[in-house]
């Protein structure tokens, strides 16, 4: 019989209901689903936690039954109890709230990067880490991190998985090996390995329903899952869960310093009640789907397959237009050009006002008549009227995402034991931009807009084989195939269309530019790799483990790396572990094709087109690009494991990972008469005047991460006051920038690598199970200080501690309550000090590493049918 294990139900959309009703109904069902359920009056059975004495690792090592403490790379194992008991909606923030060698951060207003939230290992890009689900490598998503100051610089320039888009209910643990593993998985793995391991259970199923919300009212968080286990044949299984998940948009900021002029002169038009904009996380609602299962079909062979599917839909704010004839306020410039200054609309060229008409059109839709103008009209765009306040584009995804893989394993008489499987997946982001114009069509045009799609599409093959010897020695050996296919689809026509004003206004929805056809194209890599792995006892207390890996791409050229490490077992309770490896992460077909045309703020808080170009572009060639490279990464490690007794482990890693050649944008400001203007016009770039700053990527700069990791569990005996556990993680990690390609990245860039993320981070718990039917979990965060170079400006903030708190009843051996509350004291970061950034209206840091909504509480309940 396999394990029991608490999940979560599914509960269909409330459409059409406000926040209050919506509370009032899921209040109502979980207290008619709390009456529908006997109170027993028996103790109450908690999960099993003996999970964690008989488990096995699977991740790092192709030797089976090596628990966690044996393993000679350094691994967590965090369990489902673990990441359900959080409030955070996504496994993203769960991850990050458990391993303090795991950041994720918060960026709205960054175009995808507020929904699809990149995650970073030991202070390197998402990318940079291998995702595994059920060891089987899990696909990237569509998107690559675009993100230029102010928002982050950790991540730019990524692509990377979406944890967001796995239930946690759906996990039986993650796996995270905190080591360079190239030579065993393949690109990516320089950081190290997050392997998720799916649930089997095939009896038993699990609800649970989750509502809460932030202590300044707004944020509300709906949650609701279900899994359930079914048996298949004699020993098989097959594990399926659904979640559905609402979170509505938060709000911190402040009115920016122009809305707020405006607002007085003309109440009640400026958008988002006066502020201009948003500051907060999005609104989201979606539905996520796992299967997951097995079928003997000898007494040798098994047949797998496990599947997910998700749906997500998000909306966010952009940075806020201006309107005109406000007094001390600057019109967005989409709608009025005055070129001399004199606050007068600049007159329009005949020849402009002539081409409009030879083409069939009325000038009258375009710009605005005016009789002191020689041509009869001015450059004031017409649909200027219907923004009295300005114009706030809202920005939004509709996510599809699906993962298929299959397989065979078994074991032959002599005792081989191989795996053949394959997986398709794909990515699907579909952008939306509501409230917006496309100022070249005057007013004739639309305010809602669909830019186009990206697609980020993967498959794969692998033959796997492990065969143990009688003398001790693990020998494993096998191939893979990859192939990555990313797409850029085509925008409705409105979204990208050049109008008879374009050079005037712009071009394309203002905020992101939909793709047209000269941008859409469909681009794909392969790669074939093959391995060796040997591990192996020279003697009682000492063994070691070398592996091998060679790799070929049509993308890039091959690549060779090896993995050696070692473990010595000094006494029955004290150990020494150590590893040396190279490693390498091969561009994508997503960062070497992307072509993104979006707006973002200069120093002045002055908004301009920002184009990213793919490196074989005309704009970035003649910028200088260069075809892309991979990166390359050594790394060595040390460290030592004492298990004190049955109650007391204790381990720490220290750690130095070098990477050569990293991937990053090279940025230029473009102004008017520039030299860099002038390439980019005698390249034949279309609307080159027009653009404010041209990207592009490149090998840019190589760095150092050194780090030193800690982990200490304690389990406690209290009697009769019953047990409780107490879990000490903490991450030291620094990096440093240790050449920088001229053209490439600039100081400010460097710095933020260097500082944005705290050097420290502390992860203290204390799961105490008492004998009186109620458990009770308490958290603490510590996150050090860090700074941000933002705008010439630097900003340091202070050490912060997060305290979260939960406490759950059993009602019975099946049903269970959980109030809870994250940051329970309302810890905010320092006030954001950037001039710039104070303008747009942000109080708080973008770069802080556990945001800025503040304590949050929640209820959930939750039932086990066995």
């Amino acid at each position: 019989m396999r394990s029991k294990r608490p999940n979560r139900p599914v509960i269909s959309k409330t459409q059409g209901l406000t926040t209050p009703k919506r509370r009032l109904l899921w209040t109502s069902m979980l207290f008619c689903f709390g009456l529908s359920t006997p109170l027993m009056a028996q103790e109450a059975t908690k999960e099993d936690d003996a999970e964690s004495l008989d488990a096995v690792i699977v991740t790092g090592t192709r030797v089976e039954g090596r628990a966690p403490e044996e393993s000679i790379s350094p691994i967590d194992v965090l369990y489902s109890k673990a990441l359900e008991r959080q409030a955070a909606p996504e496994l993203t923030d769960q991850l990050a709230g458990l391993n303090p060698s795991f950041n994720t951060q918060r960026f709205p207003i960054a175009d995808g990067t507020a929904f699809i939230r990149p995650a970073s290992l030991r202070n390197l890009p998402p990318d940079q880490t291998l995702v595994l689900v059920n060891g089987k490598r899990r696909h990237r998503s569509a998107l690559v991190n675009l993100q230029v100051e102010p928002f982050g610089s950790v991540n730019q320039g990524s692509q990377a998985v979406d944890f967001g888009l796995i239930p946690s209910g759906a996990i039986e643990r993650v796996e995270v090996l905190r080591d360079g593993a190239s030579a065993l998985y393949g690109s990516d793995a320089i950081a190290g390995v997050i392997n998720i391991i799916l649930k089997d259970d095939n009896e038993n199923m699990s609800v649970d329903a989750q509502w809460g919300s932030t202590y300044e009212g707004d944020g509300d968080k709906y949650r609701a899952s279900l899994n359930h286990g079914f048996a298949l044949g004699e020993g098989g299984f097959l594990n399926l869960t659904a979640e559905y998940f609402e979170s509505d948009f938060t709000s911190r900021g402040i009115p920016r310093a122009d809305a707020a002029v405006v607002a007085a002169a003309r109440p009640g038009s400026v958008p988002f009640a006066g502020l201009g904009q948003r500051w907060g996380d999005p609104n989201a609602e979606g539905l996520r789907l796992f299967a997951n299962a097995g079928l003997e079909i000898s007494e040798s062979t098994e047949l797998y397959t496990f599947a997910s599917y998700a749906n997500q839909d998000f909306d966010s704010s952009f940075f806020y237009r201006t309107p005109i004839g406000v007094a001390g306020v600057g019109p967005r410039g989409t709608l009025f050009q005055d070129g001399n200054g004199d606050g007068r609309a600049d007159p329009v060229a005949q020849s402009l006002i002539n081409s409009i008409r030879a083409a069939g059109l009325n000038p009258a839709d375009y710009l605005t008549a005016d009789a002191s103008s020689p041509s009869g009209f001015i450059a004031l765009n017409p649909i200027a009227s219907r923004f009295p306040g300005g114009y706030t584009p809202t920005f939004g995804a509709e996510i599809d995402d699906f993962d298929f893989a299959v397989g065979v394993r078994g074991e032959t008489a002599g005792g081989l034991k191989w795996d053949l499987s394959g997986r398709v997946a794909e990515n699907e982001v579909g952008y939306i931009l509501n409230d917006s114009i496309n100022p070249s069509l005057g007013r004739l045009s639309p305010t809602d807009f669909r830019p186009g799609t990206i697609e980020q599409a993967e498959s794969g093959v692998n033959l796997d084989f492990s065969y143990g010897m009688e003398n001790g020695v693990n020998l494993a050996f096998g191939a893979e195939w990859r192939n990555e296919e990313y797409t850029i689809g085509i925008g409705d026509p409105a979204s990208f269309a050049n109008g008879p004003t374009a050079a005037l206004f712009g071009v394309g929805s203002d905020g992101f530019q939909g793709d047209g056809p000269s941008s859409a194209g469909q681009f794909d890599q392969d790669s074939w790799a093959a391995y060796v792995d040997v591990e192996t006892k020279l003697s009682e207390r000492f063994e070691i483990g070398l592996a091998g890996r060679y790799e070929d791409s049509d993308a890039f050229d091959s690549h060779a790396d090896f993995k050696l490490s070692g473990r010595f077992q000094a006494t029955d309770t004290f150990a020494l572990r150590g590893t040396l490896s190279s490693g390498f992460r091969a561009p994508t077909p997503g960062q070497i094709n992307t072509l993104d045309v979006t707006t973002t703020a200069n120093s002045a808080g002055v908004l301009v087109p920002l184009g990213t170009f793919p490196v074989n572009n005309p704009a970035s060639i003649a910028l200088g690009a260069r075809p892309l490279d991979v990166e390359d990464s050594t790394s060595y490690s040390a460290g030592l494991v004492w298990q004190a007794n049955n109650n007391f482990t204790l381990s720490a890693d220290y750690y130095h990972i070098e990477v050569d050649d990293r991937i990053a944008l090279a940025s230029f400001t473009i102004t008017p008469g520039s030299a860099a203007q002038q390439a980019l016009i005698s390249a034949g770039v279309p609307n080159a005047a027009l653009l404010g700053q041209v990207s592009y990527f490149t090998n840019a700069f190589d760095s150092e991460v050194d780090g030193l990791e800690l982990v200490a569990t304690y389990n406690a005996d209290f009697g009769d006051a019953g047990g409780a556990t107490i879990d000490l993680r903490h991450a030291y990690n620094k990096q440093d920038v240790t050449r920088v390609k001229p053209g490439t990245i600039d100081a400010e860039r460097v710095a933020d690598l260097e500082n944005q993320l705290p050097s420290h981070r502390s992860v203290l718990t204390f799961d105490y199970q008492t004998p009186w039917n109620f458990d009770v979990l308490a958290r603490a965060n510590y996150y050090s200080g860090w700074e941000d170079f933002t705008f010439g400006e630097q900003a340091d903030f202070g050490a912060e501690v997060l305290v979260d708190l939960a406490v759950t009843w059993y009602a019975n051996e099946q049903l269970r309550f959980t109030v809870g509350g994250n940051n329970i004291f309302d810890t905010l970061p320092d006030k954001e000090t950037n001039s710039t950034l104070n303008f747009l209206g942000l109080s708080h840091p973008l770069s802080s590493p556990f945001g800025f909504n503040g304590g949050e509480y929640y209820v959930k309940v939750a039932y086990d049918f066995w």
